[in-house]
């Protein structure tokens, strides 16, 4: 019996320690990948990062010894060990009380501070400080199922494609249009913010370093929610000004009549380049949910054929 137990004991430690050494291999291979929150390239993205760490830190100081004093305990006082049934002399102990009951409150308190500090100067709304330049615009419309990018200080809009100046304060004004409430999301630049037909939401980003990022919508909003996906090109502020002569060559036009096309739900849609923007497009979208009355959809009779068909698919 006892030598069953020692060969027990043994095979115990031995998974432990492969289990232990297959982890860390696996984490090494994904250092290469890391995306996101983790792998920040934007000054809020390396705020939210940094609360996030802060946040576990604090949170561990209460789990870990927890988790080892679990372990500690199953095996000091196993069956093989024939360890002599412990009777403590007394019931209670105000010191060990306050100790278990106070380190959590304490805790608490310094999560809830810390929090709400970091909420408040993280807001989405608010111009990020420390910097002198005066923010770009840019002007976001969620379609079905794609994003539509308007620069109304160039007059181009593009399709499920953004460039955007490293060190510079982007300025984001979203809204919907035809297609149900949405989220912004750029992961390693920072905040989500989520966008409803007929109001516009907006976000504060500054992105430290250039790059390719990727851009997505994170609330489901029907058949092509998966594919609804951009590039995020952060570049120079000279590659950005040539490139904005560029497009201000584009044929393409987006017209009143080219914008209804977009009203049209599609799934995958490639990028798309257009010059000369319809003034006041994003604010007439906003205004058209704004003076509608009624159960009758502002776009009732816009692309609802081609939205059964996806559907049905």
């Amino acid at each position: 019996m006892i030598a069953r137990m020692r060969m027990l004991k043994s095979v115990t430690r031995w998974l432990l320690l492969l289990m232990c050494g297959f982890t860390m291999l696996c984490l090494a291979g994904c250092s290469g990948h890391v995306v996101g929150l983790l792998n920040p390239k934007g000054i809020i993205a390396h705020e939210e990062r940094k609360l996030f760490f802060d946040t576990l830190a604090l949170m561990l100081i209460v789990v870990l010894p927890v988790i080892v004093m679990s372990f500690t305990f199953v095996y000091h006082y196993q069956v093989s060990h024939r360890v002599k049934e412990y009777k403590p002399n007394w019931g209670h102990s105000l010191f060990l009380e306050s100790l278990w009951w106070g380190i959590p409150c304490v805790i608490i308190v310094i999560l809830a501070v810390l929090t709400w500090k970091k909420t408040y100067e993280l807001d989405p709304f608010k111009k990020i400080t420390g910097t002198d330049q005066a923010p770009m615009l840019i002007q976001v419309i969620a379609l079905p199922w794609k994003w539509l990018f308007i620069y109304p200080q160039q007059d181009i809009a593009t399709i499920n494609y953004l460039m955007i100046p490293v060190g510079r304060q982007v300025e984001y004004r979203i809204t919907t249009d035809n297609v149900p409430m949405s989220a912004f999301f750029i992961p390693q630049l920072g905040s989500q913010i989520y966008t409803m037909a007929g109001m516009r939401s907006r976000l504060h980003l500054l992105a430290n370093q250039p790059g390719d990022y990727e851009g997505m919508n994170t609330q489901y909003n029907g058949a092509g929610f998966s594919d609804m996906h951009f590039m995020v090109h952060v570049v120079e502020p000279d590659k950005l000004q040539q490139w904005f002569t560029q497009m201000k060559k584009s044929p393409n036009r987006l017209t009143d009549a080219a914008y209804h096309k977009l009203l049209n739900p599609a799934i995958g849609v490639k990028p798309q380049f257009f010059s000369g923007v319809t003034t006041g497009l994003f604010e007439s979208v906003i205004a058209t949910y704004m003076n509608s009355l009624g159960t009758v959809h502002p776009r009732n009779n816009e692309g609802q054929f081609y939205l059964r068909q996806m559907n049905k698919e």
